[in-house]
């Protein structure tokens, strides 16, 4: 918060801080609606934090001016700020007790009134205006839902506006502004907080302005039954993002209304939604970059008719095929800040099957045009696929080892074989025979592809404490390694 001089701090200041942290920190430092005659607080704050400076803020709303007197109480060094007016200020730090040291008057005026404090985290404040002041220190007002994840360039989202712990609500009305050269609106829906309990509503939806970036003229009105109280939503904005960068949103012209028609007293604020960089064509999952982990899950519905803009279906035309498949292997190893592809980026190859691989290749072949994308594609694909197959066939260490009682054997097959695992003890002696059958060429090495075993004999025992041996056999190959149970 910015202070003059003088100082005194702004309105504008004052309710954007109370708008953000007011109905959190506020709700806390304001101890005492009433000041108790004998000058004595109900209660007092005592900072959470262990050095510098505390700033809160509460919003008080009068039903009409009234003049009244604030009483200020604190050990030491505090700050009191009054509708913008700096009104109490003090460095010393001898006061000792929980009364009330200052008073001051002051004048409430009809709507919300605003108290901002700053104090030492060392210190304390306590607060209470005299009794008989008609007011009320309220939480309500308008808020917003923003999307869960990141917005890039050309994505399409929704703003929620929702009434929040308001009372007695039947009407509402406000303009939205918002940054036309970030974002664009592509429609606005009424939320059904007002038409709860079957109720029927007048809902004007404005008039948008994306010149401007203004949609002017919002507003509803409940038609029948009373008023409606809680939390809910009042509105749906959906917005286009056109371009990087921070865009501000803010209501203008808001009011409230009551079935009675008065006025209810809320807060609201503004908010700023950031939006990154476009994504990158086939970068399904959003992590900012394409990768397997997209090529996963294309393949993961291929031959399947998805809803219109599903990301799967990279090419729109409302099924998932061979296409989308190419345009995601073209463009692997892009991202938002690389416009030109690396070599195919895998970060997680498990579960990968390679014959599955070359079958994506040889489809793609027969329905290649030519075209750059099928080039590209094809041509990551197979480095994908050289990537899944190892040059040779390898007996790799066992993990945990030393183990009790578990261990996983991992391998790799440069050709496809029959597999067989064979375990033995010190003396020779064969423990356990796993017979892992014919296995694709391709890569064994986490849990869920590697060999398992549980530290039994073949009668289901549990062997004991000390080194075995493992061979794998793979059709013409034979390797042997070592393992420790440790009990």
């Amino acid at each position: 918060l910015a202070e003059a001089s003088d100082g005194r701090v702004t309105e504008t200041e004052i309710a954007t801080h109370g708008a953000t942290t007011g109905a959190s920190i506020g709700s806390h430092i304001w101890t005492s609606h009433k000041l108790p005659q004998t000058g004595r607080v109900e209660d007092m704050i005592e900072p959470p934090v262990p050095h510098g400076t505390i700033y809160g803020s509460v919003s008080l709303y009068s039903p009409h001016q009234q003049k009244t007197t604030l009483g200020v109480g604190s050990r030491q060094e505090l700050k009191v700020w009054f509708n913008g007016n700096l009104i109490h200020q003090h460095g010393h730090f001898d006061r000792v007790g929980r009364d009330y040291t200052d008073f001051y008057s002051v004048t409430l005026q009809p709507g919300r009134n605003v108290l901002l404090v700053a104090f030492h985290s060392k210190a304390d404040g306590f607060f209470g205006l005299e009794t008989g002041t008609e007011y009320t220190v309220s939480d309500a007002g308008v808020g917003y839902g923003l999307p869960d994840t990141p917005v890039h360039i050309g994505d399409t989202f929704t703003v929620d506006l929702n009434a929040e712990n308001l009372s007695d609500l039947a009407g509402w009305q406000f303009d939205i502004a918002f940054d036309p050269t970030v974002l664009e609106v592509v429609e606005v829906n009424e939320g059904d907080f007002l038409k709860v309990e079957g109720g029927t509503t007048f809902f004007q939806k404005g008039t948008i302005d994306n010149a401007v970036g203004k949609i002017t003229g919002l507003s509803s009105a409940r038609l029948s039954g009373g008023g409606v109280t809680g939390t809910g939503l009042l509105l749906s904005v959906t917005f286009a993002a056109k371009a990087a960068g921070e865009a501000r949103l803010g209501l203008r012209n808001f009011e409230l209304g009551s079935i009675t028609g008065e006025h209810i007293a809320a807060e609201f604020y503004e908010v700023v939604i950031i939006i990154e960089g476009q994504l990158a064509t086939g970068d399904v999952n959003r992590d900012g970059r394409v990768s397997i982990l997209d090529m996963v899950l294309v393949a993961q519905r291929l031959g399947k008719t998805v809803p219109s803009g599903s990301e799967v279906d990279l090419n729109g035309d409302g099924i998932v095929n061979i296409l989308d498949l190419i345009l995601v292997s073209q463009n692997m190893g892009k991202s938002v800040a690389s416009a030109s592809p690396s070599l195919v980026a895998i970060d997680d190859i498990d579960g990968l099957d390679p014959a599955v691989i070359q079958a994506w290749i040889e489809q793609a072949q027969v329905e290649d045009d030519g075209s750059i994308a099928f080039q590209e594609g094809i041509a990551n694909l197979q480095r994908l696929l050289a990537s899944l197959i190892p040059e040779e066939t390898a007996l790799l260490p066992n993990y945990p080892n030393p183990f009790n009682p578990e261990t996983w054997i991992p391998y790799q097959l440069s050709e496809s074989a029959a597999v067989t695992l064979r375990i033995y003890s010190v003396k020779g002696i064969l423990v356990r025979t796993l017979a892992l059958g014919q296995t694709p060429a391709g890569i064994y090495q986490s849990r869920s592809r590697a060999a398992y075993w549980d530290g039994r004999n073949t009668v289901g025992e549990s062997v004991a404490s000390g080194l075995y041996f493992y061979t794998l056999t793979a059709g013409d190959f034979t390797a042997t390694r070592r393992m420790l149970i440790r009990k």
